[in-house]
């Protein structure tokens, strides 16, 4: 993995590269469109998100297809990451059903502070003061909206179990943003997502057989979770294209966003109108990712 070192330090000293920026708020914004996808899904919460994996799985590998092959090192990496990611997916889903949303939600958020903390003390890589702040902001303005709830009642009771699936998911999730940062600053992009999508439809596999509602009934069903593989295709590809040029805590902290843009598209989707705490909370959260992305504007002057 030397050149995976070499490329962390080129991202640590380069100035953040504004175009990578708008490709990861592109993916955050893809991303804040699962709330809502999920809670319509005409399976059940492991099995969408299994099929949405192996949906997207085969043009994964034929867009992959003209690239280098990985070595069998970053492969097995690649689909370690998804293996983590399945993981990630299959807890929180499991999280939100067992404890309170407020709660579930904010143990999973600390994964932004999980990838800063692991990328310092595992590859010495550099939190900006800016990044800091605007993290801790952008934190603080999810607090603000999930005491609202972001989409719908709080409901549910508190649950020891329900909170630590909800915090082993911010460390699945944590460990799989640090494998695949590394991983796309080093080898072709786009046979680094198409490996992880490989261990991701494994990992979930196993949860989502476990599922009642396992396979869509009918035409509607399997061109709803087409739709959703291609999103979420597009999602990684354009998350992981960040993480090759921006440091992987940044990309983490972006996530913030994610609340902020289901709670926009429920309004025309679901009819669901923001309370005043939701809007505040949205636009602390705003504020925060302004602050975290300020050294791009400043390197850019």
């Amino acid at each position: 993995m030397a050149e995976a070192a070499a490329g962390v330090k080129r991202v640590a000293a380069a100035p953040v590269d504004k175009g990578a920026l708008r490709l990861a708020m592109g993916g955050v914004f893809i991303s804040g469109l699962g709330p809502l996808l999920v809670r319509d899904s005409p399976v059940d919460a492991a099995a969408t998100a299994f099929w949405r994996l192996v949906i997207a799985l085969p043009a994964a590998l034929w867009l992959a297809r003209r690239e280098a092959p990985l070595p069998p090192k970053a492969r097995g990496l690649a689909i370690l990451a998804g293996l983590l990611l399945a993981a990630d997916l299959v807890l929180w889903n499991r999280a939100i059903v067992t404890t309170t949303i407020l709660e579930a939600t904010l143990l999973v958020m600390i994964y932004p502070l999980l990838v800063a903390l692991g990328g310092f003390l595992i590859w010495r890589e550099r939190i900006t003061r800016w990044l800091g702040i605007g993290g801790a902001l952008a934190f603080a303005g999810l607090v603000i909206m999930t005491l609202e709830t972001t989409l719908g009642p709080v409901s549910g009771q508190s649950s020891v179990s329900g909170n630590l699936y909800a915090v082993a998911a911010a460390l699945f999730y944590s460990g799989c943003m640090l494998i695949t940062g590394r991983l796309c600053r080093a080898y072709p992009i786009l046979a680094v997502t198409a490996w992880s999508f490989v261990g991701a439809a494994l990992g979930s596999l196993p949860a989502a057989l476990l599922e009642e509602n396992f396979i869509a009934t009918d035409l509607y069903g399997w061109a709803y979770l087409a739709l959703y593989g291609v999103l979420t295709l597009v999602g990684y590809l354009l998350i992981n294209r960040s993480l090759g040029k921006l440091p992987t805590a940044l990309v983490a902290v972006l996530g913030y966003g994610q609340p902020v843009i289901a709670t926009a598209l429920a309004v025309p989707l679901l009819g669901e109108v923001p309370a005043l705490g939701d809007l505040a909370g949205a636009f602390v959260v705003v504020a925060g990712l302004v602050l975290a992305t300020r050294p791009a504007k400043a390197a850019s002057a």
